[in-house]
């Protein structure tokens, strides 16, 4: 994973509002040789939700490069085999059923969030289970995939199954930026997230002047109508070039601009 010196810094928190926070937020970013922890809770993993469409996408990434797939590549879709009662806006594209290309598919699924799209990704390339066996053998042991988007939404506990830690994150997250040119498929990822459609109101809204974000949203189901998972995972890179792989994941709120917040705290000099 890189030639990451591992060092540690406790982030002691005096406001109360922070302190409030403190049992619900896992935050990490790598900053050259430096790794800072955000560490809020005792509890070091945190529910992935659509982050986890990051994870997928890399092992996709893999697949077809393996099996010589293409990007161009077309299958066809029918609609009254995907799931209706979920976030997806590929159903307005479909009547009956239409061809997608597997570029299609992961644009729909890290742009747009799209849950079918994720769930088609999983039937054609590989299943959770396939993707955590590639990031570990990456040596990615702290990224779990137990469940599809459809089997969370029939049993939305099932969420806790696809689980984190925020370091492994943002370490998978520094592993792909360095890997990103190695593949054609892994460059169009790359474009993909930095054109991500969601999340404006996270860390994008904390970035500093003429930096860029290439990233992947997830929001949890909500438990009370209001309070819900959000998280926020990406790679900033500054007007000079540096780049920073940032992981941030918050439990229970309110708010999706508690991820600004705490990305300005972890962005400053």
């Amino acid at each position: 994973m890189g030639n990451i010196k591992r060092i540690s810094f406790l982030f002691i928190v005096l406001s109360l509002g922070f302190q409030a926070q403190a049992q619900r937020c896992g935050a990490c970013i790598i900053k050259g040789d430096i790794v800072t922890s955000y560490e809020y809770s005792f509890d070091k993993r945190y529910e992935m939700n659509s982050v986890m469409k990051f994870p997928q996408a890399i092992y996709v990434a893999h697949y077809l490069d393996s099996c010589g797939i293409s990007l161009d590549q077309r299958v066809t879709v029918k609609k009254q085999e995907l799931e209706q009662n979920t976030w997806s806006p590929m159903l307005k594209m479909i009547d009956v059923e239409r061809e997608f290309s597997y570029g299609e598919l992961l644009a729909l699924s890290l742009q747009q969030s799209d849950n079918n799209a994720c769930d088609l990704l999983f039937k054609l390339c590989g299943g959770p289970r396939d993707v955590q066996n590639y990031l570990r053998s990456l040596g990615f042991k702290k990224i779990r995939l137990k469940w599809t988007e459809k089997q969370m939404h029939s049993k939305p506990q099932r969420s806790r199954g696809n689980w984190c830690t925020p370091s492994d994150m943002a370490e998978l997250l520094n592993w792909f930026y360095c890997e990103r040119q190695s593949s054609p498929v892994l460059m169009y990822i790359w474009d993909l997230m930095l054109n991500c459609e969601t999340g404006n109101n996270r860390i994008k809204a904390a970035l500093p002047s003429g930096a860029q974000l290439a990233h992947k949203t997830g929001t949890g189901f909500s438990k009370d109508k209001t309070l819900r998972g959000i998280n926020d995972v990406g790679i900033v890179v500054m007007p000079n070039g540096d780049y920073y792989p940032i992981a941030i994941f918050i439990k229970h709120t309110q708010r999706e601009e508690e991820v600004a917040e705490i990305a300005r705290l972890l962005l400053s000099p």
